[in-house]
This record gives structure tokens, sequence and C-alpha cells, in this order.
């Protein structure tokens, strides 16, 4: 890669400055970034079905109990499967809020980078 005038700072590891307006990130890099993001927008598909599922067995459980004609075993079962899913949306959003953390850092550390690169120049 060659350097240009407004970016004397050149090549980092990770980082090529082409332009004031142009930043090139390595391969390891965008697909650490992409990869991140790209395991959020999958874990966010998740937890609108879980979402889904979740009112929907509130709303069942509701119903039943104003009519009263489940029984006990069954009654037991609905819950624990509802307990069990209201564990899973917490967890899969704490995951997802440390993977966006992460994307977020290597951006920052990427933008830092290029700023830092303009004003050596």
């Amino acid at each position: 890669m060659t350097l240009k005038e407004d970016c004397s700072s050149g090549r980092s590891q990770g980082l090529t400055c082409a332009s004031e307006e142009t930043v090139t990130l390595d391969r390891k890099t965008f697909d650490e970034i992409y990869g991140l993001i790209g395991d959020c927008v999958d874990v966010i598909a998740d937890l609108q079905r879980c979402e889904i599922f979740i009112t929907s067995t509130e709303r069942c459980l509701m119903e039943m109990g104003n009519l009263g004609v489940a029984n006990n075993a069954q009654l037991s079962k609905i819950i624990l499967l509802l307990d069990s899913w209201l564990k899973v949306v917490p967890q899969s959003q704490s995951e997802m809020y440390r993977w966006l953390q992460s994307a977020n850092g290597s951006i920052f550390l990427v933008l830092a980078k290029a700023k830092l690169g303009k004003s050596n120049g």
C-alpha cells in the first residue's frame, strides 16, 4: 500500500489511512467487527421469537387460571417452561451487550488511529 501525503503515519497493524476520508481495515479486524454485529442480529431475531413465546404463554396461563380447567401437572410444566425462557432472554441480552461493547471498542480504536494519523500529518 502506498503512503499518501495527508497520512504521514502510513500503515499500522490493522489500519491503513489511504486518504483523509478513507480508512482501510485489515481482514481480521473487519471479520471481528462483522462477526460480533452479525451475532447480535441473530440474537435479536431469537429474542423476538422468545418474546412472542413468553407473551403467548403468559396469556395462556391467565386464561387457564380464569377458567380453572388446567390440571396441576400441566400448569406446573407450563410455569417451568416459562421460567426457563424468562432466564434465556436476559442472558442473551447480556451476551449481546458484551458483543456490542467489543465491536464498539474495536471501532473506537480504528477511529482513534485514523484521527491520530490525521493529526500527525
